[in-house]
């Protein structure tokens, strides 16, 4: 099975959040719903302080904590990769927005269903970036199947070990 996934350069990433808009405006999510966000990291003092920038959204982990914890086996991996959940069968329970150590799961009030990421999925299979990659700015954000997964995480981030998430920090 071949494992689609993220590359994230924070270098090239300068916080401008057009992936998150793009996501929004793809998805048609409510305001509380965010498949993807980002992160603002300062650090440093004056006269030399620094702001670093992570943008995340599902992972679409090798090892999903998600898939086990749903109750109605409504999250399911496909034949790419890809943590997809069943809106038909979902009962809205949050188990896995609990086991998720990333955050991807959103509850959306309105549906009474969780959601996240699908990868843009619809855009992706003919042949289209996910919109947030489309979107991105300064090329931080890329897609892959190279399943080569890693780099440094950036502080905070969930130990990878349990989930294998497939994205690349550069």
């Amino acid at each position: 099975m071949s494992q689609k996934g993220w590359i994230f350069d924070a270098s090239r990433c300068v916080g401008c959040r057009a992936c998150v808009v793009a996501c929004k405006m793809e998805n048609n999510t409510p305001t509380e719903v965010n498949y993807r966000w980002v992160y603002d990291r300062e650090s440093g003092v004056y006269p030399n302080p620094a702001v670093a920038f992570t943008s995340m959204a599902c992972f679409h982990c090798v090892e999903p904590a998600c898939i086990p914890s749903c109750p109605v086996s409504a999250i399911t991996k496909d034949a790419d990769g890809l943590v997809l959940i069943d809106e038909s069968l979902c009962i809205g329970c949050k188990y896995c927005m609990a086991a998720c150590p990333y955050g991807a799961p959103q509850y959306n009030q309105v549906s009474q269903k969780v959601e996240k990421c699908t990868y843009c999925i619809a855009r992706t299979s003919v042949g289209l970036n996910p919109a947030c990659v489309q979107t991105c700015v300064g090329g931080a954000l890329q897609i892959t199947t190279d399943d080569v997964w890693g780099g440094t995480p950036p502080e905070g981030f969930e130990d990878p070990v349990r989930t294998q998430p497939a994205v690349k920090f550069l």
